[in-house]
């Protein structure tokens, strides 16, 4: 069993549904059994919710669930379609048909329970089951969707419920580059990474795969590839025995233009403070990606905290009530803050990779405001301005180029 995921990028004409089809028709008269899950179509979704927020800027968001989901459908049931003009007999499900059952977060939701029973039925039938990503729906019987790059996470899932050997994703790049190949040129294809390798890359602002998804394969120890229909790719899975074993290497970069810093200001050095914050913004399901917090002065220090752009606007009201709840004395909020984050073995913990990171963004005269790090990742922050050039220093500092 392997489970085939294809990206709006694959299926956004008719056209290269065609090419989608012919493919799967391949893989399956050589006597595959496959699972496919798809994407909407293109740009069909950030087409949908401009049209919502046209409308209202503030759309509810069992209605946007409703109305986004409705791009799934029409790219499964068009491949579908096709691959029966192959001879291939298949069906096309929405997430709620094969039974993914979610939480009751709309626009946010998370998978409790897989039923499956009329995919296993339909494969069962020798059928090829095109099942419709990124939806499902709640115990209280309304459609869900996962959030972004939530198709990723449905395949995931699928591939864990159906024991598939392999779950492999369609992109239209031929697998996972040293940085973005849509923005810089002449990158290096890397071979494969370890689950961990991948996570940071995509937590640090890489759109090659959903985290969660990630999360979800290494948790299950299931096999990604990520390649394109003609070639590649990356193999993503479990750790990997880097050369020198314990030698650092930086195998890809990263970056962000979109981050917002929240500063508490002279906050009262009390031990309950920092967990009354971030339980409260766990509460409210607003993820942040760093914290740090200065020297404390009289008893008082600053409290500060990196989210993302989309995870700010949400929070702005949150920052304004902590504030009065930890007795700060002011909150400054600044935008235009970027990252580039380094990947690789032991790159957050060898002090020559950092020397080689400050050296090569100093030729490039990029500012680093603050940087943090773990075994596989070293990101650092500046302003959003400075990220290209100085993404392009450490690519050449750190030969990912070809």
């Amino acid at each position: 069993m392997v489970v085939l995921k294809f990206g709006g990028d694959t299926l956004s004409s008719t056209e290269k549904i065609k090419k989608v089809a012919k493919y799967i028709a391949k893989r399956r008269r050589k006597g595959e059994k496959l699972c496919v899950v798809v994407s909407a179509m293109g740009e069909t979704t950030d087409r949908l919710l401009a049209r919502a927020h046209s409308l209202n800027p503030s759309p509810p968001k069992r209605e946007l669930d409703m109305l986004v989901t409705t791009g799934e459908r029409i790219s499964a049931s068009l491949l579908a379609i096709a691959l029966q003009r192959e001879g291939i007999p298949a069906i096309s499900f929405t997430g709620s048909q094969v039974g993914i059952i979610t939480d009751l977060y709309h626009t946010d939701a998370r998978i409790v329970q897989i039923k499956g029973f009329r995919l296993k039925e339909s494969l069962a039938q020798g059928r090829v089951p095109i099942v419709c990503g990124f939806q499902g729906v709640s115990y209280k019987k309304e459609i869900t969707t996962l959030g972004r790059g939530g198709s990723d996470i449905t395949a995931v899932a699928l591939a864990w419920f159906l024991k598939a050997r392999i779950c492999e994703f369609y992109k239209a790049f031929s697998g996972i580059f040293t940085e973005n190949p849509k923005e810089f040129k002449n990158l290096k294809r890397l071979k494969e990474l370890s689950y961990e390798e991948a996570l940071e890359l995509t937590s640090s602002g890489s759109e090659v795969l959903n985290p969660r998804a990630l999360a979800l394969a290494n948790k299950y120890n299931i096999k990604i590839l990520v390649r394109s229909l003609r070639e590649g790719g990356t193999m993503i899975k479990s750790s990997l025995l880097s050369e020198g074993v314990e030698k650092a290497f930086v195998k890809a970069l990263t970056h962000r233009f979109d981050l917002v810093r929240f500063t508490f200001l002279s906050v009262p050095k009390v031990s309950q403070c920092l967990s009354q914050v971030c339980g409260i913004l766990a509460q409210k399901r607003i993820p942040f990606l760093f914290f740090f917090h200065g020297l404390p002065h009289n008893n008082r220090f600053d409290l500060s905290f990196i989210l993302s752009e989309e995870s700010a606007d949400k929070a702005e009201d949150v920052f304004f009530s902590l504030k009065e709840k930890i007795r700060a004395e002011n909150l400054e909020i600044r935008r235009g803050i970027g990252s580039i984050s380094l990947v690789g073995p032991n790159v957050g913990t060898d002090p020559e990779v950092l020397a080689k990171v400050f050296s090569g963004l100093k030729k490039k005269r990029c500012h680093i405001e603050a940087f943090s790090s773990s075994a596989t990742n070293l990101t650092v922050y500046l302003n959003k301005e400075d990220v290209g050039k100085g993404v392009k220093g450490l690519l050449k500092e750190f030969h990912l180029q070809r």
